[in-house]
């Protein structure tokens, strides 16, 4: 089973792109995933984004000016990867055993459709969540369909495959919700070697109070938001409610900086998103009071999951005169072995003290916090 790496373990394991074949945007329309209000199945555009990285220079189609078996013609692509997106839609729709239409489970099926190697986990092993559509009883006729005319590119002649899937209207206040995945081909595998998945809330513009300059205290201004949840490996197209956290935590603040307002977000993601999906993981007696019965969380008790980290970059496009704006950014890892902050959280957790956020929340997300009482309210 390949790992799942964040994009930058990705990219260190891969060599610099020398030969490549991209096509961008590409639009089609599926009942895929939720729509901005949280409605499974609703028809909507989406569009999709793929670039190849080939291992070796297409240098016979270069030499020969025609399109030869060192290269990918981006018309026969954008054929594949429409063709993929109907025969993922006749999956999803078997009259046996109907599947929602996960937008993970589409990124991971054009690559099997694309590649012929169906080698990556759909599933969490942590979370509960329904079959791997791949599975399900009509599997056998779509993957005879693959074998009976061949992959559209055998993976010894791909360095690196990358998969964008961006749902535009998918969004009540970004630009929309993308989720990119990227594989990578080493010799000696018989596809992908790793991989990584990206989910993003892209260019969330949330009015809030923010700044230390005397006139920035007295009216709210927008913030634009963008959040990446790196090593994303849940199945369940939850976007919808992380954007709701996002937004409630951006316009109830009031925070002088973006860094402090940066934190906050990820800790709030942290508490109200991630870990109420985990099970309580397991514990160990504190090695100072072994007999005490003083819980703190085993940074070893779970070295095979994905903690997913949270890379969030904020901007205030009107501060800066003659400047589009100024941008913080930083990333937060939710793994408790990498910050003592984030392993309170963990303990909490523990404790029984984190509760799942509704969705969708009438009223504010500060008061809901106040009235659950859980351990922290991140004001």
């Amino acid at each position: 089973m390949p790992p799942l790496l964040t994009p930058h373990e990705l990219v260190v394991r891969t060599s610099e792109p020398h030969s490549q074949i991209s096509v961008h945007n590409l639009s089609t329309t599926l009942a895929l995933a939720r729509d901005a209000w949280g409605r499974p199945s609703k028809p909507q555009p989406i569009l999709i984004s793929c670039s190849l990285s080939l291992r070796h220079p297409f240098s016979s189609a270069s030499l020969s000016d025609t399109v030869t078996n060192s290269t990918i013609h981006y018309g026969t692509l954008s054929k594949a990867i429409l063709e993929g997106c109907e025969e993922f839609r006749e999956l999803c729709q078997d009259e046996v055993m109907p599947m929602p239409m996960h937008i993970r489970a589409l990124v991971s099926y054009l690559q099997f459709y694309l590649t012929g190697c169906d080698t990556l986990p759909r599933i969490a092993s942590h979370v509960n969540l329904p079959s791997d559509p791949i599975s399900t009883p009509s599997s056998n006729k779509i993957t005879s369909k693959v074998k009976e005319r061949g992959p559209l590119i055998d993976c010894s002649m791909l360095n690196s495959l990358s998969l964008k899937i961006l749902l535009p209207k998918a969004s009540l206040l970004g630009s929309g919700v993308s989720l990119r995945g990227d594989f990578i081909y080493e010799e000696g595998y018989h596809g992908p070697s790793a991989y990584s998945m990206v989910l993003q809330l892209r260019d969330l513009r949330v009015p809030a109070i923010i700044g230390v300059n005397g006139n920035e205290r007295k009216a709210k201004q927008v913030i634009v938001a963008n959040v990446e949840m790196e090593r994303w490996d849940r199945m369940v197209d939850a976007y919808n409610e992380l954007e709701e956290i996002v937004i409630k935590s951006i316009e109830e603040s009031s925070f002088q900086t973006l860094e402090a307002l940066c934190t906050h977000l990820a800790h709030r993601i942290i508490t109200y998103f991630l870990l109420p999906h985990y099970p309580l993981p397991a514990f160990q007696n504190s090695p100072s009071h072994p007999d005490s019965g003083h819980h703190r969380y085993s940074q070893d008790s779970h070295p095979g999951w994905n903690y997913q980290r949270i890379r969030i970059r904020l901007s205030k496009p009107t501060a800066v005169m003659f400047a589009d704006a100024p941008t913080v950014e930083c990333l937060v890892d939710s793994d408790p072995s990498k910050s003592a902050e984030v392993k309170e959280l963990w303990n909490a957790r523990e404790k029984g003290q984190m509760k799942q956020v509704s969705f969708p929340l009438e009223g504010r997300l500060d008061e809901w916090i106040k009235k659950n009482d859980l351990r922290w309210s991140g004001e």
